[in-house]
């Protein structure tokens, strides 16, 4: 009987225990809120971010990256504060340019740092008269761009015009001692095999490594080209000596050679023999040997796709007056 009545005695004497530590906890959490639901006056401190730097500067340094502030708060914002320290931003625009300095004045922080409080705060003071901005100025510039291209079109078949480019040059914006070593921007390659019709694409800029503080007004361009399927012609076309000295007359044989030409459809049936213009000159007649002479394709039409001679010399023969 001893033994239970040691037992109930012993467990009587725990949950008294507990019962204390039970009202201790809440007594004490009871104070813990009072006391934080109390107004203080104390320092904290606030991080900051810059924002709407006018777009034809840069910062050349990091300004100010924190605030220290006095305020006059209720215990729960402090423990706020501490728990995830605030972060306010301050507006650039709003600085005060002066004999070359750029600055933000006392006044203009406090409506700044005011502004971005809860109506729980009152910002009493803060441990910072101007805040300075080192600004490095920016120029612009345009380069051209050049496509890298491999493209190979499909038999006959050919580019009408040439290859374009959307846009063909680009604006950059930035610290003039970095955009003066840019002066060509190349595109990513783009490979294009056995064309048959019209093409346009997308391709990327290949941007320079160190792009901090530069601005490019594209990074895409549109490369684009008609393909179109072409034909072939042949004209005849007469020799012409040039250079031939008074008294003297030159006779080649053949007097016309043939050129074949590729081209569209439309640009070929456009052809005459006076877009043409086949050359040998007489002042090479001293470095020729067996009485032949060079011939070249002169003039052609620059529409078609290629003009080729079916042959690269003639014979000659001369007769003096």
């Amino acid at each position: 009987m001893k033994p239970l009545l040691e037992w109930i005695r012993t467990g009587l004497k725990k949950r008294k225990v507990k019962v204390f530590l039970l009202f201790l906890i809440c007594a004490s959490l009871a104070w813990f809120i009072n006391k934080l639901s109390q107004t203080y006056t104390s320092n904290t401190t606030f991080y900051v971010n810059y924002i709407n730097v006018p777009s034809k500067y840069l910062l050349a340094n990091s300004p100010k990256e924190e605030i220290q502030v006095r305020l006059t708060a209720a215990g729960f914002q402090f423990l706020g504060y501490h728990l995830k320290p605030k972060h306010i931003t301050l507006d650039v625009s709003k600085m005060v340019e002066k004999d070359s300095l750029y600055y933000l004045t006392s006044d203009q922080i406090r409506i700044q740092l005011e502004d971005q409080l809860n109506n729980y705060s009152t910002l009493t003071d803060f441990d910072s008269d101007l805040i300075y901005f080192d600004f490095t100025s920016l120029e612009t510039k345009k380069v051209p761009v050049i496509a890298m291209l491999d493209i190979t079109y499909a038999t006959n078949h050919i580019l009408e015009g040439k290859i374009g480019i959307l846009p063909d040059s680009i604006e950059l914006t930035g610290p003039k001692s970095k955009i003066d070593t840019i002066n060509t921007l190349k595109t990513e390659l783009l490979q294009l095999n056995n064309i048959i019709s019209t093409f346009s694409e997308q391709v990327a800029l290949k941007l320079p490594q160190d792009l901090e503080g530069i601005n490019f007004s594209a990074t895409n361009v549109q490369i684009k080209g008609k393909v179109v399927k072409f034909s072939e012609q042949v004209m005849e076309i007469p020799v012409t000596v040039i250079n031939v000295p008074e008294g003297v007359k030159v006779r080649t044989f053949p007097e016309i050679v043939q050129v074949r030409c590729q081209g569209t459809i439309q640009d070929l049936k456009e052809l005459e023999t006076n877009d043409f213009m086949v050359v040998a000159d007489y002042l090479k007649v001293a470095d020729e040997t067996e009485n032949r002479l060079a011939i070249t394709l002169e003039r052609y039409p620059k529409t078609l796709h290629n003009a080729q001679m079916n042959a690269n010399e003639v014979e000659f023969i001369l007769r003096r007056e």
